[in-house]
């Protein structure tokens, strides 16, 4: 059977030891990088892949009418209610959780998760089925609405990593020791390139949850900026805002070094209106 990496234990760990209100409001600026406020008030929010929640949760600050946050990991359920119990506050009432395969059919026909908003992070490119994946995740979007993608982005380095992550899920006794490696690694590098002892990162996210989450994250696909638009295109939405374009080198320009190095190798952030 393929392994798959627990998201959610991850989620759970990061939900408990690190979210606090400052967590919460990068979250909400990060979302207002995608639209401004009066594109989110009164909406309907859904989290595809909702995690730690904390994005259900700055969608519904900023005025969204209801959240709706979905996850097949259970873990990542238990993270994003333990976040509504303690942060969630009159929101609370407006913020649903429950479970949902993105890849499952009958939960999409369903009508469950549809909304004006669908914001999906880093999720499909851990399905296993990245295109069915959004597909289906576009498809319960509102007509007018907006989809909110981030994909892993291919590089010249992304075979390698693609094998890295094959060996953590495949060598569970090894998992420990390549975390603490790769977060210690991770922790000390942007400790010196940004000349801080601080850990917090971007969008609210830490920066050695994040690294686990690189390190583990399987299933595990990519593509390019234009290989996402020109698929979201065909299937119905209009790229309405290059959020993040990150640059990949062609693999014949590629340095050794390039076939290694993580440069690069994050999300392309996208914007979508569905048409």
């Amino acid at each position: 059977m393929e392994p798959h990496f627990s998201f959610g234990r991850n989620w759970l760990n990061y939900a408990k030891s690190a979210v606090d209100e400052t967590v919460i409001s990068e979250a909400a600026q990060s979302l207002l990088r995608f639209l401004p406020r009066k594109e989110i008030e009164g909406k309907i929010f859904v989290d595809a892949g909702c995690g730690s929640g904390i994005f259900s949760l700055a969608a519904l600050r900023l005025g969204a009418k209801k959240a709706l946050g979905f996850d097949l990991d259970p873990q990542s359920l238990e993270a994003s209610e333990y976040v509504r119990e303690k942060f969630g506050g009159e929101q609370a009432a407006r913020w649903e959780i429950f479970s949902g395969d993105v890849l499952d059919p009958e939960f999409i026909v369903s009508g469950r998760a549809r909304g004006d908003i669908v914001y999906s992070w880093g999720v499909v490119h851990h399905t296993g089925q990245m295109r069915q994946a959004v597909k289906n995740a576009l498809s319960l979007v509102n007509p007018g609405g907006f989809f909110a993608l981030a994909i892993y982005n291919r590089t010249p380095a992304s075979p390698f990593w693609t094998r890295a992550k094959r060996f953590y899920n495949y060598h569970p006794l090894l998992r420990p020791a390549l975390e603490l490696g790769w977060g210690a690694m991770a922790c000390a590098a942007y400790m010196a390139r940004r000349g801080t002892l601080s850990l917090r990162r971007e969008r609210g996210m830490h920066v050695f949850h994040d690294a686990v989450d690189w390190i583990g994250g399987w299933p595990f696909e990519c593509a390019s900026f234009d290989e996402v638009r020109e698929f979201v295109e065909s299937h119905g939405a209009k790229l309405e805002k290059e959020v993040t374009r990150l640059y990949s080198k062609p693999a014949g320009k590629a340095s050794f070094l390039d076939r290694f190095h993580p440069f690069n190798t994050g999300c392309n952030e996208f914007l979508f209106k569905k048409t």
